[in-house]
């Protein structure tokens, strides 16, 4: 097995033993058993559980800008925009259960990862967002007494609402349920934020 396909097999392990056990009760050993690896070799590739949530979080939060920055730079129909955003959330719920369960339990609520770095994540993330609901105000579709960052906070807490009680349950998304979602966030939020 190549270098990289164990690699990946141990994060594949890790996401699995943070999301059942939290990250201060993972421990290195459960990673390597669950991925079926000595424990030596998730030191050798990672060094430190610090280091693999780290590069667990890194990449989520790459990933979430790359989609936010595509979204920002595209001419596409603003409401469309919004869509993305939600479905960002919502598929990786679906195709990486455990990796969207990670982001809800030890990166929004969790006072260890609240550190000025991870707090300066949030922030690039809500900045992204601030552009694409600044964008909407100038288009003449959102209220403009009402701040972007507001905006921001209330559409980016009605996605994380909906997920955390999706990823808290247990539940599953169906593709009809999936457009259930969509729908009752955009609407609730076009609805409260429209110009009249």
């Amino acid at each position: 097995m190549a270098k990289t396909d164990k690699q990946e097999m141990i994060i594949d392990a890790a996401l699995e033993v943070f999301r059942q056990k939290g990250y201060a009760n993972a421990r290195m050993a459960d990673i390597a058993r669950r991925a079926n690896v000595s424990y030596g070799l998730v030191y050798h590739y990672f060094g430190s559980k610090e280091v693999l949530f780290d590069l667990i979080v890194e990449k989520w939060w790459s990933e979430l800008y790359a989609m936010m920055n595509r979204e920002k730079e595209s001419n596409g129909v603003f409401r469309e925009k919004l869509i993305h955003i939600i479905q960002f959330f919502l598929d990786t719920y679906v195709q990486r259960p455990n990796l969207i369960s990670i982001f809800v339990s030890e990166v929004c609520r969790s006072s260890v990862y609240h550190t000025q770095e991870g707090l300066s994540r949030f922030l690039k993330f809500f900045s992204l967002c601030e552009d694409i609901m600044l964008e909407g105000q100038k288009q003449g579709i959102l209220k403009k007494d009402i701040p972007p960052r507001h905006l921001t906070y209330i559409f980016y807490g009605a996605i994380e609402t909906f997920i955390s009680v999706m990823v808290l349950g247990k539940e599953p998304l169906t593709k009809k349920r999936q457009e259930r979602a969509v729908n009752a966030i955009m609407g609730v939020f076009m609805d409260g934020a429209k110009t009249a």
